[in-house]
């Protein structure tokens, strides 16, 4: 069985990405021996990241210029119109499905875990998250992604998170990304963020939904966190005695 990793990161987070140690933490903490590590680039150079993890690392890199490229390859609907908010240019929804698609288009693996560069595992655990998710995707054909716990209980859910994940290469390749039995609606009382529907955790949402599928979201031995707290001195804030974890 081939697993393999991949994260992300553009130009305002590449200096984090590329301090020493950083990448060999953030692929250590899922203690589990992936086969390669996908490194996914929008418009950032190479050559400067500290690469040694442990395995072998592949740099993907690609530029605005190439996101329909990429973004049609997997047959996603680049003229169908998607929800963008006047102000908020942060959720651009192409930036926020162009990754994955670009690492699951290189990818050769049987499984891939896909984290943002600020995420990782807060803690080892005696079994990984990986082999635990793995188990639960041969399981149980109901479940199409597993996700290590974000704070909240154990649970199957059709409500996705993009920031950590793991999921069947060839099932994910395959899904259709184009929003699937969605009426369009993005203004839904107590709902997700409108731009949600057109970023990547949106469409395998109303994928999920049209198929009778779920996220599996592991109990709180398997925490994750986000760390989008960034301290003065400009690294990652991994003091996890302020979110109550000991």
């Amino acid at each position: 069985m081939i697993v393999d990793f991949a994260t992300f990161c553009y130009a305002g987070d590449a200096h984090r990405l590329h301090a020493p140690g950083q990448l060999k933490k953030q692929v250590q903490s899922n203690d589990y021996f992936f086969d390669n590590v996908l490194l996914v680039y929008q418009g950032v150079g190479s050559g400067w990241v500290d690469l040694d993890v442990g395995y072998e690392v592949r740099q993907l890199i690609f530029s605005q210029s190439h996101f329909d490229e990429i973004l049609t390859k997997s047959k996603l609907d680049i003229n169908k119109p998607q929800y963008q908010s006047p102000t908020d240019t942060h959720h651009n929804w192409k930036n926020h499905v162009v990754n994955h698609l670009a690492a699951i288009q290189q990818s050769t693996a049987d499984y891939i875990v896909f984290a943002d560069n600020d995420c990782w595992i807060g803690t080892n655990t005696i079994t990984s998250w990986v082999e635990l998710g793995i188990e639960i995707l041969e399981g149980k054909n109901d479940i199409f992604i597993v996700s290590p716990n974000d704070g909240e209980p154990e649970r199957m859910t059709q409500r996705i998170s993009q920031q950590m994940f793991l999921v069947n290469v060839e099932k994910f390749r395959n899904m259709d990304f184009n929003q699937p039995g969605w009426d369009g609606n993005v203004n839904i009382p107590n709902g997700p963020m409108p731009e949600y529907h057109a970023m990547l955790e949106g469409r395998i949402h109303h994928y999920c939904v049209a198929n009778g599928l779920h996220r599996y979201v592991l109990g709180p031995d398997y925490r994750y966190f986000h760390h989008n707290v960034i301290k003065a001195d400009g690294t990652f804030d991994t003091d996890y005695k302020k979110l109550g974890w000991t």
